[in-house]
């Protein structure tokens, strides 16, 4: 799964975090995936979490806030497409990121190569017909 994360506070309005592996942590320590320079963000803050068919779960420090649209988050919360996300000074909006092509690279080449080989014996075969004339 690949998510996106919108940045919409501050200077940093409208960046675009991508995360693809999961966990994804957010917060001021450099060793976050992500790191966020805002009041009240704590050193890891947030955790994004694959959970499979329930989609990503967010959990949070205990002794962190993490509002969701507004309301204040307990323990954990699933994320839906569009939800607005607080971690202190911090506002992000959550989305799923559209799907791009599937690597086939090597199957379009081998595709190509063999209409390639096709045509090449199109053309073969009617130069010997036509010589057969």
């Amino acid at each position: 799964m690949k998510i996106r994360i919108e940045r919409l506070d501050g200077d940093a309005t409208e960046e675009q975090i991508e995360a693809r592996r999961f966990p994804f942590t957010l917060g001021q320590s450099n060793d976050c995936h992500h790191r966020i320079e805002a009041k009240g963000v704590w050193p890891h803050h947030l955790t994004l979490e694959d959970a499979g068919e329930k989609g990503i779960v967010a959990k949070h420090q205990p002794e962190a806030t993490l509002l969701v649209n507004g309301a204040t988050v307990a323990k954990s919360v699933r994320l839906q497409n569009g939800d607005v996300i607080e971690l202190g000074a911090a506002k992000f909006r959550f989305w799923l990121a559209p799907l791009g092509q599937a690597g086939q690279r090597k199957v379009e080449i081998a595709i190509w190569a063999t209409l390639g080989l096709i045509a090449l014996g199109q053309v073969g075969l009617i130069a010997w017909l036509l010589r057969a004339v």
